[in-house]
């Protein structure tokens, strides 16, 4: 499994981010469909420890069900992070913000100021929608990044995992 890694927008790639959000009100309002609760996956308490292939989830991304235990993964990453560590990010009470490869810099640069404490942002190639937030049990997709809804969602979800 390739390891997360972290980095940190450059004081540049901040102030273009900023100004970014300042011309477009720094959010796309209305992008963000209603927060979702989704069923307990039955197999939240498997843990995989070796290869993830066979693995399945009752729903994509996943919200809940077999999880790799691992530490933590804090702020932005540069790679997509496997399923049962996606799980095992939403078991902790974090919230996961994934979001298409694709973004344009001015959404990346909204969605990385909302990582930090509790919150994760990742890309993910299989997505269907432009931002997937997920928490546990819960999740809310996003044609693009509403910076208040996505806010909304981290306010009403983080804490709340099972080891949360």
């Amino acid at each position: 499994m390739p390891r997360a890694r972290r980095y940190r927008l450059g004081s540049a790639a901040l102030g273009l981010a900023l100004l970014g959000a300042c011309g477009t009100g720094g959010s796309d309002e209305g992008a963000c469909g209603p927060i979702v609760r989704e069923a307990l996956d039955s197999a939240y308490l498997v843990h995989v420890l070796g290869d993830e292939r066979d693995v399945e989830y009752t729903s994509d991304p996943p919200t809940s069900g077999p999880h790799q235990p691992g530490p933590p993964v804090e702020g932005v990453v540069e790679d997509p992070i496997s399923r049962p560590v996606q799980v095992g990010i939403l078991e902790r009470g974090d919230v996961l913000l994934q979001h298409d490869p694709d973004l344009p810099e001015a959404e990346l640069g909204r969605l990385a100021q909302l990582a930090g404490d509790g919150v994760v942002v990742a890309p993910n190639p299989e997505l269907s929608d432009a931002v997937v937030a997920t928490a546990w049990t819960a999740k809310r997709t996003c044609s693009g990044v509403d910076t208040a809804a996505l806010e909304e969602f981290v306010d009403e979800r983080a804490g709340k995992g099972p080891e949360g």
